[in-house]
């Protein structure tokens, strides 16, 4: 009797290795501008990783049942407006904390008694969300040139940031039910609808 044949395994199918700005945009719902913006701010390495993809493209959207969270909607680094008190406007994954903290708490266009009572700001870029902020005071507001509005100085505490490979870090100084909720805002996807920078995610009850 002769030996059995058998019929080969099928080779498993691999994540593809890298993808194109527009593969990315697709897998991840986004157009792809901001795709752009997530390799200015360092959150993508090119060529893009099709594992960082599909790990950001896997997470929920974040939803609110009770309350609201403040959202910052960012762009990537750039530099500041002549004049302004700091270096750097928008986000890089290779800020100092304490440029993290320019670029986030100031000068917004808002409303202070909503945004202090909400205690909670996610700053995001394309829906990823890359710090997260407990707001503890105003500093202070100022008007730039022809804006009848005045722009808002806020002051937080860092609770939750992204780094350089999108590693994240959580400030053992957090207490513990603040850091609960930053990490599920760091673990989703946050999308808002705004006119502008700021905006509100809520529930049916906010």
């Amino acid at each position: 009797m002769s030996l059995p044949t058998f019929a080969p395994h099928p080779t498993p199918a691999t994540p593809t290795a890298t993808l194109t700005r527009a593969q990315a945009a697709g897998r991840l719902g986004l157009h792809p501008g901001g795709v752009d913006k997530l390799v200015r701010a360092g959150i993508f390495e090119l060529p893009i990783t099709g594992a960082l993809v599909n790990e950001l493209a896997a997470r929920q959207r974040l939803r609110v049942t009770v309350g609201e969270l403040t959202v910052l909607r960012t762009d990537a680094r750039a530099d500041a407006y002549p004049g302004e008190d700091r270096q750097f406007i928008g986000f890089h994954v290779d800020h100092t904390d304490d440029e993290l903290e320019q670029t986030s708490l100031r000068w917004w266009r808002s409303d202070p008694a909503r945004i202090l009572d909400n205690v909670l700001l996610a700053v995001t870029v394309a829906t990823i969300p890359v710090a997260v902020y407990r707001i503890t005071g105003r500093v202070g507001e100022k008007y730039r040139d022809g804006e009848e509005a005045p722009r808002h100085h806020y002051a937080g505490q860092l609770i939750a940031r992204v780094h350089p490979g999108m590693r994240r870090t959580y400030p053992q100084r957090t207490p513990a039910h603040l850091r609960d909720l930053a990490k599920q805002i760091m673990n989703s996807r946050v999308a808002v609808a705004s006119g502008g920078p700021i905006g509100y995610l809520y529930g049916s009850e906010g």
